[in-house]
C-alpha cells in the first residue's frame, strides 16, 4: 500500500506546476459532484448512482473500468454496480461478485486500514484473490473505501482492463476525495431506498391486510347467511383461483371445490400412497397452532405432480380434519396460507355450529321419544310432532334394547347412544335412528318397512350384526327387540314388556342372546306374574320321567314334535326317521310319563315346558 505521507507531496506546496495540476483536478472532482449531486436530488435509483459514482471516478483517474461494492447486514461486501469503457454496463456481472472474503487480503486491507490501496502488479502480488484477477484481466488496480461515520459502507476498484497503469500520488488523493463525498450521497441513497423498501413493504402488507379483511368478511358473510359447507369451500375456490379439498380425519373428502376454466371432474387428492411417504407424513404431523398450514411439495416417485397447501381444522381442541389448497392452474402464493388458514377457521366454526343443531335437534327428537315410552303425552301429540323429527307413528315400528353395563363403560351417555345409532346408520343404510339413553340400557326406535313378522325377523338379522360390531367398544347384555308397535298407544307397552325382559334376561344369564319378545311367547305372561321360579320347577318336573329313562333320543323327540305343532309327518321329516319310529317313540313316551303327547293339553304344557328349559339354558 502506498500511503500519503510516503508519497512526500504536499498538495499545498506549488512544484513545478503542482498546485495548478491540483486546482484543476480539484475544479473536475466539483463538476463531477455537481453532476453526481443533479442525479442524487433527482431520486435516481441506488444501483444508477453508483454506476454514476464509478464512471465519473474513471474519468477522473483516466482508467476504463470501474466495480462498485456495498455492505449487507450480515457483513458481506457485495457487487452492486460496475461500468467499463469498452463493454459499457457490466452491473449484472459484478452483482456476481463478492469482496472482502477469506483468501481476498487485498480488499480486507482496504476494510481493515479505511484508506486506499493500489496493486501494482495484480498478477503477482499474493494480495488480490488470483482467480478473479485472472478472469477479469487485472494487471493494476486501485481499492478505495466508501467510509461514512467512520464505518466502510462500501469499496469501489478501478483499473483498465488488460493494460498497466500508475496510480500517482494524486491520483490516489482524488480517489480518496471523490470517495469521501460519494460515501455521503451514497448512504443517503442507501437510506433512501430502504425507507422506500419499508414503504412499499408497507403498502404490500396494508393492501394485504385490507385483502384478507376482505376474505375474512366475505367468508363470515356467507356463513351468516346461511352457506353451508360445502358453499365456503366453493368460495375458497374463487379467492384463491384453485382447487380446494376439505377432508376429515381419515383423508375422506367432505367436500371441494375447483375453477370452472381447470374442468376438473373429480377432486384432486393426495392418495394414500402419497400420504405414507415420509416427507409428507412429516408435514402433515408437524402442522400445529404454530405452524397451522404448510406446503406438501410435488412427489413425483409416488404419483404427486402438484403442490399441495394443507390446513388443519381443529375444533374445540381436536383435531378434525384438513383443508387443502392444490397448485392447479396457478402456482401457490403466499396469500394462499393466509386464506387457507381463514377458510380453516371458519369452516372449523360452521363445522361446530352444524354439529350443535344436529345435536339440538337429536336431543329434542330424544326427548319426543322419552315421551313417547312414558306415555306423558297425549296421542294426537305424538303425532302431529313426529314427522318434525322424521317420525311417522302411522308406520309400523320395533322398538330395540341394548343392556349396556353403565359401570365398566369408559363413553359418556351421549357418547354412548351416538355410536349405537351411528352403528344402525351404517349397517341398515338408513338415517341414524331415534334413540334414548337409559341407565343401563339404550333404547331404538327401528321403523319397519312391512307389517309382518318377516320383517322383524330381518331387523333382528341387522342388530345381531349391529351388537356384534358394538360389542368391541361396549360392554353388552341381553338385546331384546319388542314387538310391532303400530299406534302410539303401543310404545309404552313395548317399552315395559322390554324391561320386564331385560331384568329376566340378566338373572337367566342371556348376555349373548338377541332374541324378540314374539319368541319367549307364554313365557311372557309368566314373567309377567312374577312366577319363574314356579315355571321352572313345574318344566323340570313336567319332563323329569321321560329323562330319566331315556337316552335322550324319546326327550329330543318330543322336543321336535311340539315344535312342528304336533304333527307326526313335519317331525320324522326333521329328525330324517320314518313316520311309524315317531309314532313308537310317542307311544314310548305316553308310556312313561303317563300323559298322552299328541293331545292339545299336553302340547301346550310341552310347549312351555321345553321354551322355559330353552331360555334358562337347560
Amino acid at each position: 500500500m502506498t500511503s500519503i505521507a510516503e508519497r512526500g507531496v504536499d498538495p499545498g506546496i506549488d512544484s513545478e506546476g503542482g498546485s495548478a495540476r491540483a486546482t484543476g483536478r480539484e475544479r473536475d472532482v466539483i463538476a463531477a459532484f455537481a453532476e453526481i449531486t443533479t442525479e442524487a436530488i433527482t431520486d435516481t435509483k441506488l444501483e444508477d448512482l453508483l454506476s454514476l459514482v464509478g464512471q465519473k471516478l474513471c474519468a477522473l483517474l483516466g482508467v476504463t473500468r470501474c466495480s462498485v461494492y456495498l455492505r449487507h447486514a450480515n457483513g458481506s461486501y457485495r457487487g452492486a454496480a460496475g461500468f467499463c469503457e469498452d463493454a459499457g454496463d457490466i452491473t449484472e456481472a459484478v452483482k456476481r461478485q463478492v469482496s472482502g472474503f477469506d483468501g481476498d487480503l487485498f480488499s480486507q486491507e482496504v476494510i481493515n486500514t479505511r484508506a486506499p490501496v493500489v496493486i501494482a502488479d495484480a498478477l503477482n502480488d499474493p494480495r488480490p484473490h488470483r482467480r478473479t484477477m485472472t478472469h477479469w484481466d487485472v494487471r493494476a488496480m486501485l481499492g478505495v473505501p466508501l467510509t461514512f461515520d467512520d464505518a466502510v459502507i462500501g469499496l469501489i476498484f478501478v483499473d483498465s482492463r488488460g493494460r498497466e497503469h500508475e496510480f500517482t500520488p494524486e491520483d490516489i488523493e482524488v480517489a480518496e476525495l471523490f470517495a469521501r463525498l460519494s460515501a455521503l450521497f451514497i448512504s443517503q441513497a442507501m437510506l433512501n431506498t430502504r425507507l422506500r423498501g419499508q414503504a412499499a413493504e408497507i403498502a404490500r402488507n396494508n393492501a394485504t391486510l385490507a385483502y384478507l379483511a376482505d376474505v375474512h368478511h366475505r367468508l363470515t358473510s356467507a356463513v351468516l347467511e346461511g352457506a353451508n359447507i360445502h358453499r365456503v369451500v366453493e368460495l375458497l375456490s374463487e379467492l384463491s383461483a384453485k382447487p380446494v379439498v376439505l377432508y376429515n380425519n381419515s383423508f375422506d373428502v367432505l367436500a371441494w371445490a375447483a375453477p370452472e376454466a381447470l374442468k376438473l371432474t373429480a377432486p384432486p387428492v393426495m392418495s394414500e400412497k402419497v400420504r405414507a411417504t415420509a416427507s409428507v407424513r412429516q408435514a402433515l404431523a408437524e402442522l400445529s397452532v404454530s405452524t397451522p398450514s404448510a406446503i406438501v411439495p410435488a412427489q413425483l416417485a409416488v404419483g404427486l405432480g402438484r403442490r399441495h397447501l394443507m390446513c388443519r381444522l381443529v375444533i374445540e381442541g381436536r383435531q378434525t380434519g384438513f383443508l387443502g389448497i392444490v397448485e392447479v392452474g396457478r402456482s401457490l402464493e403466499a396469500l394462499d396460507a393466509n386464506i387457507a388458514e381463514r377458510g380453516a377457521t371458519v369452516l372449523a366454526l360452521q363445522m361446530l355450529s352444524e354439529r350443535r343443531q344436529i345435536e339440538t335437534e337429536g336431543q329434542a327428537r330424544d326427548d319426543y321419544l322419552s315421551d313417547l315410552l312414558r306415555n306423558s303425552r297425549d296421542k294426537e301429540h305424538l303425532v302431529r310432532r313426529g314427522p318434525q323429527f322424521g317420525i311417522d307413528l302411522t308406520n309400523p315400528h320395533v322398538l330395540v334394547r341394548f343392556t349396556v353395563d353403565d359401570a365398566t363403560d369408559r363413553l359418556t351417555a351421549s357418547a354412548i347412544q351416538s355410536l349405537v345409532t351411528r352403528t344402525f346408520a351404517s349397517v341398515m343404510a338408513i338415517s341414524p335412528p331415534p334413540a334414548v339413553r337409559l341407565p343401563g340400557a339404550v333404547i331404538v326406535m327401528v321403523r319397519l318397512e312391512s307389517d309382518d313378522l318377516d320383517e322383524v325377523g330381518r331387523v333382528r338379522d341387522h342388530v345381531s350384526t349391529i351388537r356384534d360390531r358394538l360389542s368391541g367398544d361396549l360392554s353388552l347384555g341381553a338385546t331384546l327387540i319388542s314387538g310391532i308397535c303400530r299406534t302410539p298407544v303401543d310404545f309404552p307397552h313395548a317399552h315395559r314388556d322390554l324391561r320386564e325382559m331385560g331384568s329376566v334376561a340378566k338373572s337367566f344369564g342371556w348376555d349373548e342372546r338377541v332374541m324378540t319378545l314374539d319368541e319367549l311367547g307364554l313365557f311372557r305372561v309368566i314373567v309377567s306374574s312374577g312366577h319363574v321360579k314356579e315355571a321352572l320347577h313345574f318344566a323340570h318336573s313336567f319332563v323329569a320321567p321321560v329323562r330319566q329313562h331315556d337316552d335322550g333320543t324319546l326327550l329330543a323327540t318330543w322336543r321336535a314334535f311340539v315344535a312342528a305343532d304336533g304333527k307326526v309327518q313335519a317331525t320324522a321329516t326333521t329328525l330324517d326317521v320314518h313316520e311309524n319310529t315317531i309314532r313308537y317313540r310317542l307311544g314310548r313316551i305316553k308310556e312313561i310319563a303317563r300323559r298322552d303327547p299328541t293331545s292339545l293339553d299336553c302340547l301346550l304344557s310341552a310347549k312351555m315346558a321345553f321354551q322355559v328349559l330353552d331360555l334358562a339354558g337347560q
